[in-house]
């Protein structure tokens, strides 16, 4: 709720009767003014706002306040077809309501509780609601990725797989409305590009904030339109080609969306991870040096079978595994590297090839019997590759 009173004292401007479906002061808290964030007892019982524009805090304690509240909820979701909700400041509601908010309305939702304290989040998770946007984690990349500590990350990783009970519905994002823009933080776009290769890669449900794809630095809610809409900014594609490996890893392995990302390497500047099952998995390289990073070799000492044929998605060239099973990445600028086996390519509508539901039965039937050569080159789909991906079109099952 938001009430204007222009420089007027809340406590005593209010004029409650303007709310017309809680219509009267009984509905809310008495006014007090946040002062302590980290107090979460005066996070629940007093306000956000200003002089300006008070924002009253509901009695979400009373049942009556309750009832309206699911109620409405459960209308709007009917009405206008809404396939989840995010609850804001949930922190701020009484944590009792929230479960029985959830299972009342139904539905996927996902409740904001701002706080970089993992113990604290993931007890709302354990207690309260089904997910929750991973502010932890978001806290942890901005020291790993633009301070440079990446170890930071591994530690807090660890941190909430122990104390949260569900990491693959948490939420991950480093943009929203109330934290500054990435690019504010840093304008570098490589950073960028590394932080978003993490966030939507990673266990968990990767939400991407409107205007993070502009790179917009000035205003975390800035009009998007007037970016102009431009899918040819560097991230808009970046992240459309996050997302498509992601749905054609996914497409070939149901249980990848609920697989554990495992950290595989860590270096100075560096670390790498794996998603999936072996022989499917993809796997991201991630550096902390920004574009101002020199061109370098690095090692990975695992990842795929000795020999194998694989794709770095973002520049769409092959690498081939060498005989001791590791992978040997060209580093340069601080770029992000995210790999997937070259046979399990097809369909994916990456690097040339088409989008289309091929299965991985599919594709491990049209990879018996081949062989590639070694080093690394672009990747270009044979007549042969073309002529079986259009088959796999022709006979893949339709939803």
């Amino acid at each position: 709720m938001a009430y204007m009173t222009d420089g007027e004292d809340p406590a005593t401007t209010i004029d409650y009767n303007v709310f017309p479906q809680f219509n009267g002061s009984s509905y809310f808290h008495p006014y007090c003014l946040i002062t302590n964030w980290n107090n979460y007892t005066d996070a629940q019982w007093c306000q956000t706002g200003d002089n300006y524009t008070a924002l009253p805090d509901l009695y979400t304690e009373h049942t009556a306040v309750q009832d309206i509240l699911m109620d409405w909820s459960k209308s709007v979701i009917s009405n206008y077809s809404v396939d989840g909700l995010r609850i804001d400041a949930a922190k701020s509601l009484t944590p009792s309501f929230l479960p029985t908010y959830a299972e009342t309305v139904g539905g996927f939702m996902t409740g904001e509780v701002m706080d970089s304290n993992a113990t604290n989040v993931c007890k709302y998770q354990r207690d309260y609601l089904p997910s929750l946007p991973n502010y932890p984690l978001y806290y942890s990349m901005i020291t790993a990725f633009l301070n440079g500590e990446p170890a930071t990350l591994l530690e807090e990783i660890a941190t909430i797989n122990d104390l949260c009970t569900d990491t693959f519905a948490m939420v991950n994002f480093i943009e929203d409305q109330d934290v500054d823009r990435w690019a504010y933080m840093n304008d570098d776009i490589m950073l960028a590009k590394t932080a978003l290769t993490f966030m939507m890669l990673y266990d968990g449900i990767p939400l991407v904030y409107q205007g993070l794809e502009q790179a917009i630095a000035y205003s975390n809610r800035a009009a998007l339109w007037l970016t102009d809409f431009d899918t040819n900014a560097t991230l808009y594609k970046h992240i459309a080609k996050l997302n498509a490996i992601r749905k054609h890893a996914i497409n070939l392995d149901s249980s990848y969306i609920n697989s554990k990302t495992y950290p595989i390497y860590q270096g100075g500047s560096e670390l790498a991870f794996w998603k999936g099952t072996y022989g499917r998995q993809v796997i991201m390289v991630l550096s902390t040096a920004g574009s101002n990073g020199s061109a370098y070799t690095l090692t990975l000492p695992m990842s795929y079978g000795a020999s194998e044929v694989v794709t770095e998605v973002l520049n769409c060239v092959n690498y081939t595994v060498n005989t001791y099973s590791q992978l040997v990445v060209d580093m340069d600028k601080g770029e992000p590297r995210v790999f997937f086996p070259a046979a399990m390519m097809p369909g994916s509508g990456l690097c040339g090839y088409n989008t289309s539901n091929v299965t991985y039965s599919e594709l491990r039937l049209a990879a018996v019997g081949s062989s590639s050569s070694g080093g690394s080159h672009s990747v270009i789909p044979s007549a042969s590759a073309s002529l079986f991906m259009a088959l796999v079109a022709f006979l893949a099952f339709r939803i």
